[in-house]
């Protein structure tokens, strides 16, 4: 395998996203260093919000990696991540899990929806199913820079749902503020879904309590 990783870095520019070695996806240190117990959030207006992991230092590389930069091998080992937080949750086996949609020019940009793509994958690695049931109402100006209350004023209104019969968990690649998860939430809400929380791959502050996962997802 390490002759393969060191074709792939010589010919495709292929190298781990979290130590940059020659890889063909995460390599073992720092896939080990990503294999830990999942994180809860102090509850957002009543949501209670599960991370895999902390955003940095690997997934501060890896996800821009995978959902900017196209690179597509990343998704296995994001959405592994992904169903752990969600697993955390203790989701009945008739839950769906809703991503959290981003912005139409956003995906026109990268030419695929990684939101979606990382909910259905960890969905199938759940045994769970998964919905695009929320949309975008209008567009909301970028979030990056803006402060807690600034997103918070950004995204309200931005989102609408359709309904689901069943739970539902809402999943995204980032939480920051939980603006957007806040906003994805009220829209469900409003719809008469019944949401159990959300769950995501990687929290950018970090320092919050560590959970045991009910169940998990196999490597």
């Amino acid at each position: 395998m390490r002759i393969i990783d060191a074709l792939a870095d010589l010919l495709l520019g292929a190298q781990c996203p979290g130590c940059d070695e020659a890889r063909w996806g995460f390599c073992p240190s720092c896939w080990d260093a990503l294999d830990q117990p999942p994180s809860l959030a102090p509850r957002l207006d009543g949501l209670p919000i599960v991370a895999a992991n902390d955003y940095r230092p690997i997934l501060s590389s890896g996800i821009p990696r995978y959902k900017d930069d196209g690179a597509l091998h990343l998704e296995r080992a994001l959405a592994i991540r992904l169903a752990v937080a969600v697993a955390a949750l203790g989701p009945p086996g008739d839950a769906i899990l809703v991503p959290v949609p981003s912005r139409p020019a956003a995906v026109r940009s990268r030419g695929f929806d990684h939101g979606a793509r990382l909910a259905g994958r960890a969905a199938r690695l759940l045994g769970l199913g998964s919905r695009r049931v929320l949309r975008r109402t209008r567009r909301g100006a970028d979030q990056q820079g803006l402060g807690a209350g600034a997103r918070a004023a950004n995204t309200l209104g931005t989102m609408r749902a359709g309904h689901v019969p069943g739970p539902v968990v809402i999943v995204d690649d980032i939480v920051t503020t939980g603006a957007s998860l806040a906003e994805a939430n009220r829209a469900l809400l409003a719809a008469g879904c019944r949401v159990l929380g959300a769950a995501v791959i990687a929290d950018a502050d970090g320092n919050w309590p560590v959970v045991r996962p009910p169940v998990g997802a196999r490597r």
